[in-house]
């Protein structure tokens, strides 16, 4: 029994293709989900939309502070795995479910795949970092998006089930966007109508934890945007939505003509969103290789990056500060150029690969 272990919304999304690709197969397989995610905006309508059937079971973790979020998780896994009885276990990503997960199976003898091997940003203050690493250590299968994570697994001394696969971000996104193009509504809903837009995502600790850094960079966007003639569309993540409010920023720009302020969308309105925008200015991993797909130009809010391709490609380029005359610049030079890179994630074929790897 192939089992899936995912909680975030991120990971819904990136083994979707691979659950697909079971089905079409006729592979048995479960899903598990952790609860890390739980609200209905970022699960249960990402489900729907991506055509997956419903979990086995959910361990209902929520929020919890890290440690005790990741040994909760184990916990419950266990009796799960005891039950379900399964041959593999993949996970994806660097999220607290993933680690706890690749431990949880490592302890119980199931061999552990593990989707996105090999990311590093070498930042150990970014909580990721760490579920990366030590999911490494215990996994049997690493599949990496490119040759960069082979290598970097190589210099760890993981050599052993190594396998450059792709990323299936782009077979999510570039199925998925044609579906967007027909089905979402959103740009009429947000009235964006016809007027140039930055799409902005943002959660990271290290922009919305801090009060006096949330106020600055929100400062440095809409001043960046509004310079840029540009309005930010903003799908505010519910733990970015507490901190704004936290430091009295809600108000001020829930009211503020130069934002259009969202609820989560899902990922039919995020992909229509993606193609529509002038720019992408975002912290999130995923967000960055997904505009990287879909040829539009990414700023990534932060000093470092775990997917380096997307900025050697020319689609992406970092941006780690609050001086909007500098994110002013950055945004007029990436708007100004060719959207020719080339997708450094594969062919859309990533799906299929890890299941002949796996031989099923």
């Amino acid at each position: 029994m192939l089992t899936f272990v995912l909680g975030t919304r991120p990971e819904i999304i990136k083994c979707a293709p691979v659950i697909h690709e079971a089905r079409r197969r006729g592979v048995p397989f479960a899903i598990v989900h952790s609860g890390q995610h739980y609200t209905p905006s970022l699960d249960e309508l990402f489900f729907q939309e991506l055509d997956l059937p419903a979990p086995v079971a959910n361990l209902q973790v929520g929020s919890l502070e890290p440690a005790l979020q990741i040994a909760t998780i184990i916990q419950r896994l266990v009796p799960v795995f005891r039950e379900i009885k399964p041959t593999i276990v993949l996970v994806q990503g660097d999220t607290n479910t993933v680690l706890a997960c690749a431990l949880a199976a490592h302890k119980m003898d199931i061999p552990v795949a593990h989707l996105e091997a090999g990311m590093r940003c070498d930042d150990w203050t970014m909580p990721e970092e760490g579920n990366r690493v030590l999911t490494s250590m215990v996994a049997d299968f690493h599949f990496c998006p490119t040759a960069l994570q082979r290598a970097r697994l190589n210099q760890e001394g993981i050599t052993e089930g190594v396998h450059v696969v792709g990323n299936t971000i782009v077979d999510a996104a570039l199925y998925f966007a044609d579906v967007a193009r027909s089905s979402s509504s959103i740009i009429k809903t947000a009235e964006l109508n016809g007027a140039p837009f930055a799409m902005l995502t943002m959660h990271r600790p290290s922009n919305v934890d801090d009060p006096k850094r949330l106020v600055d960079l929100m400062a440095c966007l809409n001043t960046a945007a509004t310079a840029s003639g540009l309005r930010i569309v903003f799908p505010v993540h519910p733990r970015t939505e507490g901190r704004l409010r936290k430091a009295g920023l809600w108000d001020r720009y829930a009211n503020d003509t130069a934002f259009v302020m969202l609820a989560p969308v899902g990922y039919l309105d995020l992909l229509r969103l993606q193609n529509e925008a002038a720019i992408v200015l975002t912290d999130s991993g995923g967000i960055q290789e997904e505009a990287c797909v879909l040829k539009v130009p990414c700023i990534t809010l932060r000093p470092n990056t775990e997917r380096p391709e997307t900025v050697a490609a020319g689609g992406n380029i970092l941006f780690d500060g609050t001086d909007s005359v500098r994110l002013a610049e950055l945004i007029r030079t990436m708007r100004e150029k060719e959207l020719n890179w080339t997708c450094p994630f594969g062919d859309g074929k990533t799906a299929e690969r890890v299941l002949d790897i796996l031989s099923l």
